[in-house]
């Protein structure tokens, strides 16, 4: 059964965690799969409520949205298959636990990305309006799937013993038990929500064809996550030097929408003075 607990003391605030399910009618619930749900409901409703304001058909986005499904789940699952491969051999961890468990969100962007392209050409459709919308509802989505990540125990802090801290009863997946963390889920969450209010504003002010939407999520979000990375005490989630997989991936995605938003302005000069 779940035990979530908060507690002051001597000014610092203290969460213990000691399951990551719900025990309904003796069938256990995970809170991870509770709020990957949530956060796909919430994305989905805020993506349809843009379609109906800007006139766009709410079903390509349904129909787009299992495609992109599809891409993200396969994409995250073989990034985590790639960046804990030694591991999985080292440990021989069983096929079905590999099944179960272990996603990287950059491989199902990649995946989610790949869906979507290839919905847009199978139908013949203008692929920037798709992206511009799942740009900026797609932080809201994540913020809730991070909350999922605390109670499932992956993707957890450093040891912290400041005014903020999260702890493990017992022991889910790979966390240390007893020990003051840092409850990063969390403040990655925060700062999705925040970033997907930006999104969202300016999404409603500039239109469905700008790229600007896309643009600004390639941006803040590979900076929110390169620095949030080096507060991660996970490091199964694999590293090319002093780097982590994910800060990799960060800088690549951090370059190219750079170089796209450049491209894009030295193009529409080109269109105008023409």
């Amino acid at each position: 059964m779940l035990r979530l607990i908060w507690s002051v003391s001597h000014g610092k605030v203290v969460m213990t965690i000691s399951a990551p399910y719900f025990t309904i009618l003796g069938h256990q619930i995970p809170l991870y799969g509770i709020s990957f749900y949530i956060g796909i409901f919430f994305a989905a409703l805020v993506a349809l409520l843009i379609c109906k304001r800007k006139n766009i058909p709410g079903y390509e986005i349904a129909y787009s949205g299992v495609y992109a499904m599809i891409g993200a789940v396969v994409g995250a699952k073989l990034l985590f298959i790639a960046v804990s491969f030694r591991q999985i051999i080292t440990e021989n961890i069983p096929i079905e636990a590999i099944i179960k468990g272990g996603f990287v969100f950059y491989g199902g962007l990649i995946g989610g990305i790949f869906g979507i392209f290839i919905y847009t050409k199978q139908f013949r459709m203008r692929i920037d309006a798709f992206f511009e919308i799942y740009a900026t509802v797609l932080p809201l989505g994540h913020a809730f799937g991070r909350i999922g990540c605390l109670f499932a125990g992956c993707c957890y802090g450093i040891p912290h013993h400041g005014k903020f801290s999260c702890t493990y009863l017992t022991s889910i997946g790979n966390t240390p038990v007893n020990i003051p963390l840092l409850p990063i889920q969390l403040i990655e969450s925060i700062g999705l929500f925040l970033i997907f209010i930006l999104l969202l504003i300016v999404y409603l002010r500039t239109g469905e064809k700008t790229g600007k939407t896309a643009t600004l999520y390639c941006v803040f979000y590979p900076i929110l996550r390169f620095v949030l990375e080096f507060f991660r005490g996970d490091t199964e989630r694999g590293g090319i030097g002093l780097l982590s997989t994910s800060q990799w991936v960060s800088i690549l995605v951090f370059v190219s929408a750079i170089a796209c938003s450049i491209w894009r302005k030295q193009k529409k000069k080109a269109n105008i003075t023409q």
